[in-house]
């Protein structure tokens, strides 16, 4: 039983974390957008590369939470490309496309035995050269994902039909977000940004974005039609739906220092203040958020959201400087019991695991705060309001 892990305790919250890869390559969690730990919280899966090196290929690996049972799902050939992949809801499988194929497998998450489940060369061969990247499954047996173009530049969102292959594509310039399991319907971004490098006028360059346009957040039907707004992405650092339940959540852009929430026909709401939030991604039942933070560095918070309470949950101990390797990314598990997150505090970016006990749970709901100061803050703040 191949392992890599790493047992250690935060210092200052107390939850144990595991770090699960420890070999000298990059290793980097799933995107938090969608879980990337199975139903049961017993496995996560993650990308790693094989060799440290710009043009390395990446492979796909699982591993029991507890850091034991390491297992690499994939080995194609580095001219197959990047790899893109999530994982089914059923956590039975991992669907997976490679940037320079037009194929979509399904890995199997016990053997890694890998099947074609989709050949998109037909469907999606009049828009020239793209590049598959995959979202989500939903209902139906059913795959929400991307169709880029790196001539183009632009990307179209498309629902795929596994059992009959059929691909509904959802319009021009849209980017795949996420799907309202309540309202059966996939959530898109509309307004795509166009990105150019510019010139300033003191002579330095930076990637600007030329469309006027506001990108917003969509929901539409399994054709494309009858948009309904949400959202505009300018108001969010960092969003991803807040699981199955149709709302979006993510993180304030300066002067805001918050998580907010979304929905249609309403003004977004904040549901949580304090730290600069960074990245947030949310458990499948909407219950739960959790958060990195900066400027400064306030560690990953767990945000309740039935409440609004918030705790440091850890210290992921990254850089956070520009590169993404240097991001936690943290992502939960459909029930909020388990913590995945990208560290580069050993010099190279590894996975990490935290585990959420019931107790730090029940400890954010009530409401307690990290330090014995903050305690003494709450408990004075309500005599006073319990005066008045």
């Amino acid at each position: 039983m191949n392992s890599e892990r790493v047992q250690m305790t935060d210092p200052k919250t107390g939850i144990r974390i595991t770090q699960i890869t420890s070999y000298p390559t990059p290793s980097e969690p799933m995107a938090y957008d969608w879980p990337g730990i199975t139903p049961d919280n017993r496995r996560v899966i993650f990308r790693a590369q094989r060799w440290s090196a710009r043009d390395a290929p990446w492979d796909l690996f699982r591993c029991d939470v507890d850091g034991l049972d390491l297992f690499r799902l994939t080995k194609r050939a580095p001219e197959c490309g990047r790899i893109s992949a999530c994982l089914s809801a059923d956590g039975q499988r991992v669907f997976a496309a490679w940037s320079n194929e037009l194929l979509i497998r399904a890995i199997d998450m016990e053997t890694g035995r890998t099947e074609v489940v989709a050949d998109l060369s037909m469907s999606a061969g009049d828009l020239g050269k793209v590049a598959i990247g995959l979202n989500c499954e939903l209902p139906d047996h059913r795959i929400l994902l991307g169709l880029r173009s790196p001539v183009r530049r632009t990307t179209e969102s498309a629902v795929l039909d596994l059992r009959t292959g059929h691909l509904a594509l959802l319009g021009d310039d849209t980017v795949p977000y996420g799907f309202d399991f309540l309202r059966n319907g996939p959530v898109v971004i509309r307004n795509q940004r166009r990105l150019t490098v510019a010139t300033r006028r003191d002579g330095s360059r930076a990637i600007e974005n030329t469309r006027p346009e506001p990108q917003k957040i969509c929901r539409v039907t399994m054709q494309g039609q009858d948009e309904v707004f949400i959202a505009t992405t300018e108001m969010f650092g960092h969003s991803t739906m807040l699981g199955c339940t149709g709302l979006v959540q993510g993180t304030g852009k300066p002067p805001h220092r918050c998580v907010w929430l979304a929905d249609e026909g309403r003004d977004p709401w904040k549901l949580v203040q304090g730290p600069y939030f960074w990245h947030s991604g949310a458990s499948f039942d909407g219950e739960w958020i959790i958060a990195d933070t900066n400027w400064p560095d306030e560690g990953l918070q767990l945000v309740h959201v039935a409440t609004g309470n918030r705790r440091t949950l850890c210290h992921a101990g990254a850089t956070q400087g520009q590169p993404n390797f240097g991001h936690a990314h943290p992502s939960l598990s459909r029930d909020g019991r388990v913590c995945v997150f990208g560290s580069d505090r050993t010099g190279i970016q590894q996975v990490y695991v935290a585990h959420i006990t019931e107790e730090f749970r029940d400890s954010v709901i009530e409401g307690e705060l990290d330090s014995p100061r903050n305690k003494r803050v709450q408990s004075m703040q309500g005599q006073i309001n319990g005066n008045r």
